[in-house]
């Protein structure tokens, strides 16, 4: 996967849908996605531990449904709640090639601001637990730690013809669960999470 050529890449997206194909090659390398690849997995159990409190905290109103409710929507909500407690998520894709083992899949990384990030997957609800995410255990990290990094989400998602109207409605489609205070970050975690924004991984690479 990581050695094909993002033309081929790009081939295969507009292989699966047909608006994209109308537009041409309606996606930039390095403007709108890039690849990362073995990106490290965090060491900071603290760190962990606060993004694992969120995740929890949280549920989705929807139930999972390819293509419908997906990754690509709670990828989205799971980016804006993060935010909101002072994390700056990127979202991180693979791309399944026709004729290719593998399927496609979204998830999202988060910086620790050490150079090593947390990741997290959020369609662990599609198997019956009520949270947000889960962050990724250290022995499945390699499934998470190379894909292309999403500069632009919405225009990746559009490009495969999806509207830009399906995730904002979905936008309102999560709860709080817990009443009780969350562990709180310290503001030096959450300068960490600040600093875990696209650009870093850019730099890495």
């Amino acid at each position: 996967m990581r050695r094909l050529s993002f033309n081929a890449i790009l081939a295969a997206m507009l292989l699966a849908a047909g608006s994209c194909a109308a537009q041409g090659h309606c996606l930039i390398l390095g403007s709108d996605l890039f690849l990362a690849e073995d990106l490290p997995k965090t060491r900071d159990l603290n760190f962990t531990g606060n993004l694992k409190d969120i995740l929890e905290s949280y549920r989705y109103t929807e139930n999972y449904s390819a293509g419908s409710f997906d990754c690509m929507d709670t990828c989205i909500i799971a980016t804006r709640i993060l935010q909101e407690h002072g994390y700056n998520p990127s979202t991180m894709a693979r791309f399944a090639l026709k004729g290719r083992d593998g399927e496609s899949h979204m998830w999202l990384s988060v910086s620790d601001g050490l150079g090593r990030f947390a990741f997290i997957d959020t369609t662990a609800f599609a198997s019956g637990r009520p949270v947000l995410g889960e962050v990724v255990a250290a022995d499945e990290s390699g499934n998470y730690s190379s894909g292309y990094v999403l500069i632009s989400p919405m225009k990746v998602m559009q490009c495969f013809g999806y509207s830009e109207e399906r995730f904002l409605s979905h936008l309102g489609a999560v709860e709080k669960t817990q009443q009780g205070q969350l562990y709180c970050a310290k503001r030096a975690e959450i300068r960490k999470g600040r600093a875990g924004s696209t650009s870093e991984i850019m730099e890495m690479q």
